[in-house]
Parts: C-alpha cells; structure tokens; sequence
C-alpha cells in the first residue's frame, strides 16, 4: 500500500513537472500579444531592462504583469479559476464583484497621494494657463457608487466616494467647473440601465443623464433636442464578464440616441488613418466581440468633428473611452469638436488651441481611470 502511495505521488509529481515545463516552453516560444480583444485592454509586453528600473523596482513590477499577461491559455485559467472560486461561494474575481440582478461591477483603486496631486496639479497649471477658455471636469462614478446596493454583501471596496468629493472640492479652488453627475445618475438608476451588466462603461442612457447636467451647467442648448432611442444589438458582452469569467452566458443590449429631426448636419475626421464619416457609429464593428468599438470606432489619439451648430464654440475633449457614446450629444451644441484621448494622442495642445480656436475644454474620464492617468498628466505638460 506504502509503495503504491509513493508511485502515485512520484507520478503526480512528474505530470506536474511535465506540465510546467511544457508551459514554460510555450511561453519562451510564443510572441507577445499586443492586445486582448476579450479584455479589450494593451497587454503588458517584455518590460525594458535597465540597471535604473531594476534598483526602483519598476522592472520587477513591470515583469510580473508581463508575465500574467503573457501566460499560455491566460483566458482558460481565469475561467477555471473563477469556476473554482464560485463553487466555493466567492462573488469576487480579479477585482469585479458578482453583484445582484446580473450585474458585474469592477472595484475601485484608490489613487496613490503622488498620482492624485500630480493630476490636480496638471490640471490646474494646465486651467491657469488658459484662462480665456471655460474649463469643465466631468469624472463619471463607475456602477461601484452609484449601484452600491446591488455589491454582495461584505464587499471590500475603495472609496471612490471620498475621493470625488474630494477632487470636488480642490478643483473648486482652481478656474475649472467641477460637473458633479452622481446624483442624476443614481436617480436615472431607478428608472433606466444607466450602466452595463457585463461592462464597465456606462449606458447611452447614463450618458445622456450626465449629458443634461452638464448642458445646465455650461449652458448648451442641445438639452432641448428630442430623441428616439434606437436598439442596435443585444448580444453585448462586455470586459467585465471576461476579466471576472462570471455570467459568460449573458450579454446587454446596445442602444444610440438619434435626433427626431435632424437639425445639425457634421463630419467626423479620423488624423491617424485619414478617414472621414458621416456617422459617429460603425456598425460593423457589431459583428466583432467588443460592440462597445460602435462609438468611434477603435481607440484613437485624436478625433476631429466638425458641425454647422452655428454656435460659435469650439469644443476641445480630454477623454477616456466613457467619453465614446457621450459625444454625440454635443454635436447640437459646438462647431467643432476636437476629441484629444492622451493615451495614443503624440501632438501638441497649445496648436490645437491656438490653431482651432478652442473656447472650451471638457475632461471627461470615469473615477478610475482618472485617478491613475499618467498620460494625461503628459499631455497637459
């Protein structure tokens, strides 16, 4: 029996040694992916090495999320994990929740002091800098404030609420309007889907709710154009579900508000692949995993639209992807509107400005992403 037991754990033991070797074969042998259209997120690739990463541990850091990344079958092994862990009771994967009536909702991470003052420090310089122009900051909450009710019980969240009302009030000191949108956002929230159910982003809808507050707020009189709020898919499966592997059967519908009448008439110009639209919608991108591309297009430095409005305003957005499905309401309300995503944008600002025209300035991220954009902090200079 003895010698049995042992045979059992030295084959165990060598399957086990076979598996991880034949893993680390792969992972030497295959070329780094770029991108993950499940995620819908940039992969991290094989960091540089330098002797000045290495001794501030930026090289260390960096290899470890390579590493996650990159490892073979990554997809598979967060979904037998998250199998694993619901049969277990767990309604947490990789920081999203599995919260009430078929949400997924991704936790927040409370920005680090250095990164919260180096944002408002940017963004302050940036305001004093220019102040002929109306600055506006427009930081969308994620479903973790505004559907709290909806997070299991026990959660163990960030305080993303402490920390908008704390960028609340030291914007207040500076020249920007803080567009404070939680509480029409919580109130559409008993009415309407303001957030996906398998996606970070918020709903058309939401957009729309925080649309209205900042049209009262800068005065656009876009507020009083009439809808019809058309369904463009239902079969919307978001990056939530496949970063959590939670609810990988369910999916969200997809909805655009178009005008009844059409009133302004514009131009969408694409910089980076010289491309110009009539729509601000591919509907083609509805027959690909990540539907959500629908506004816009794919993620692009810079987006230029161009209105007969008449309004004499010139609209400069620093944006997040929460920004995709908000812009088109203000095509009633702005000649052009120059869409400026930090991320991917390698020009200048001061020529936009000085070459546009630009009277206003709308920053317009979600909570999280905000509070850890470095390439924001870059971009303003």
């Amino acid at each position: 029996m003895k010698e049995n037991r042992r045979l059992f754990l030295r084959l165990t033991a060598l399957l086990v040694a076979i598996i991880i070797l034949v893993l680390d074969i792969i992972f030497l042998v295959s070329k780094d992916k770029t991108s993950s259209e499940v995620e819908n997120r940039t992969l991290q690739t094989m960091p540089t090495l330098s002797w000045s990463r290495v001794v501030s541990g930026d090289y260390t850091e960096d290899f470890e999320g390579y590493v996650e990344d990159q490892f073979p079958f990554r997809t598979g092994w967060i979904k037998l994990k998250t199998a694993v862990d619901r049969l277990m009771g767990k309604r947490e994967s990789n920081g999203i929740f599995l919260a009430s009536d078929g949400y997924l909702i991704q936790n927040f991470t409370d920005p680090e002091e250095e990164d919260y003052q180096a944002t408002l420090s940017a963004l302050t310089a940036f305001s004093a800098a220019h102040t002929d122009l109306n600055h506006y900051l427009l930081v969308a909450p994620t479903a973790l404030t505004v559907l709290e009710d909806k997070l299991p019980g026990g959660a163990v969240t960030g305080d993303e609420a402490g920390y908008l009302d704390r960028l609340a009030q030291d914007v207040a000191r500076t020249g920007i309007t803080m567009v404070d949108v939680r509480e029409a956002l919580t109130t559409a929230a008993e009415t309407q889907q303001v957030y996906y159910r398998t996606d970070l982003h918020w709903t058309t809808d939401g957009a729309y709710a925080a649309y209205l507050v900042l049209a009262e707020t800068a005065g656009l009189s876009g507020a009083d154009t009439e809808y019809q709020r058309l369904l463009m898919s239902d079969s919307f499966s978001g990056t939530l579900t496949a970063s959590s592997g939670f609810r990988m059967s369910e999916t969200d519908e997809i909805y655009v508000y178009l005008p009844v009448e059409e009133t302004v008439d514009y131009l969408v110009y694409y910089p980076d692949e010289d491309v110009t639209s009539a729509s601000f919608y591919w509907t083609e991108d509805l027959e690909q995993r990540n539907q959500y591309t629908l506004f816009f297009h794919e993620n692009h430095g810079e987006v230029d639209i161009e209105t007969n409005a008449g309004t004499g305003r010139v609209l400069l957005v620093l944006k997040d992807s929460y920004a995709n499905c908000f812009v088109p309401f203000l095509a009633q309300d702005f000649d052009k509107i120059i869409m400026i995503d930090p991320r991917y944008y390698t020009g200048s600002l001061e020529q936009v400005l000085n070459l546009e025209g630009v009277t206003d300035v709308l920053y317009l991220y979600n909570a999280d992403s905000l509070a850890s954009d470095h390439y924001l902090q870059e971009t303003l200079g």
